[in-house]
């Protein structure tokens, strides 16, 4: 469960006035690293029906006018329908899907270039939808547009016969993520995606998968092309192709629900800054458990310090100053009941960024702000008998001014 932790705006002020004063920050970095995450689209099903959507892509060939409506509200969620006997205007393949963020009968959200997006929501995959030896596809991101290719694309793929769930950037087949499918089938699991609008090497990406609670991938790809023209749009539904060779075609559904698009607002934009950045700690438990595990994007390695003792902490060095917008926390079960977020400009010196007495572990999103080119978790109280571990530590900002 993710726990957002946004500074009071009284409390983020005077803690901007005091960085100033310290020399840690400029007022117009102050300024640049105030970006957030604005809430632009949440539709509820009852209500707003399929009318959320930009277009509705219902059995577009005619094929099979008696599954109709193949796309629907079914109670708090929306349902996607797929018959074997369906077919795409294409005849090789089938569609059912939805696009865009319909705001209002007459606006749609339109994703630009150098603007950042993230949607969340929640999907379940039943058995019956299974990953193909070919493409089936449940969620793109796309140019606007007939004939044109995915930018993204999240797949069920067969992977030396073994079925998986994976994310990729379409142009050049680079994999962003990926793992097994059939553990997530038959219950409902929850999914972050976010991504910069760039040409050329100026996008990134990230695709996070929780399952009860659980990351199971947290991945990020930084330095690709996530533009074909003048803007981007999100994709849902079903996909996918009739060349299977693997006998995996069925009748079969999707569901989503919680439906959530946030931009990303203010000067600078964000970048994931400390994945793969030196990392150093107060102590390490053992071999396997180094610090570097918590900045190396891997949902399943972590960090973790020596057992009993307080305080502790982990470092990272981002490689120059950075203004510093936000810091997410993937706790371990020992996690810190009492820890800070710290930022330094020389490794010395540090001044607190978010402090807490009251940690409960799982997944802390805090909103910080200020400039530093190290910025550290610094625990000072456990939870547990054992010691302070992160399965990730992620340092989002833009480069200062």
């Amino acid at each position: 469960m993710t726990h957002p932790r946004a500074i009071p705006a009284a409390v983020a002020s005077l803690a901007a006035i005091a960085l100033t004063l310290l020399g840690l920050v400029s007022p117009a970095s102050t300024a640049q690293a105030a970006a957030t995450w604005t809430l632009r689209w949440s539709p509820d099903p009852a209500t707003a029906g399929l009318g959320a959507f930009e277009t509705v892509e219902d059995d577009r060939a005619e094929s099979h006018p008696g599954g109709a409506p193949h796309i629907k509200v079914a109670g708090d969620a929306y349902r996607f329908d797929m018959h074997l006997v369906d077919r795409d205007s294409y005849s090789d393949r089938q569609r059912q899907e939805v696009t865009g963020n319909r705001t209002s009968p007459s606006s749609f959200l339109e994703w630009r270039p150098g603007e950042t997006w993230r949607v969340t929501y929640s999907t379940y995959i039943p058995s019956s939808l299974m990953a193909t030896t070919t493409f089936t596809h449940i969620m793109q991101t796309k140019q606007p547009g007939s004939g044109t290719s995915p930018i993204t694309v999240t797949s069920l793929r067969r992977v030396n016969g073994v079925q998986t769930i994976e994310h990729k950037i379409f142009d050049g087949d680079i994999l962003v993520g990926r793992t097994n499918l059939e553990p997530l089938q038959n219950k409902w699991i929850d999914i972050e995606y976010e991504i910069k609008i760039g040409d050329g090497t100026a996008g990134s990406v990230r695709w996070v998968v929780k399952s009860g609670g659980t990351t199971v991938v947290d991945a990020t790809k930084t330095g690709v092309d996530t533009l074909l023209a003048d803007r981007v749009r999100p994709k849902w539904g079903i996909y996918r192709s009739l060349d299977d060779t693997s006998g995996s075609l069925r009748d079969t559904y999707l569901l989503l629900k919680n439906l959530r698009a946030y931009q990303l607002t203010g000067s600078g934009g964000e970048s994931l800054l400390s994945q793969g950045r030196p990392a150093t700690a107060s102590s390490t438990e053992a071999t396997g458990l180094e610090p570097g595990k918590a900045v190396d994007g891997a949902a399943a390695t972590r960090w973790a310090s020596a057992e009993g003792a307080d305080p502790q902490w982990l470092r990272v060095d981002l490689g120059s100053p950075a203004a510093l917008s936000r810091v997410r926390l993937d706790w371990e079960s020992a996690h810190a009941s009492a820890y800070r977020v710290q930022g330094s400009l020389d490794g010395t010196t540090w001044t607190d960024l978010y402090s807490t007495t009251a940690g409960d572990g799982a997944t802390d999103e805090l909103t910080v702000s200020g400039t530093a080119r190290y910025v550290r978790v610094y625990g000072t109280k456990r939870a547990t008998p054992y010691g302070y571990s992160l399965y990730e530590f992620k340092v989002y900002g833009s480069a200062a001014a």
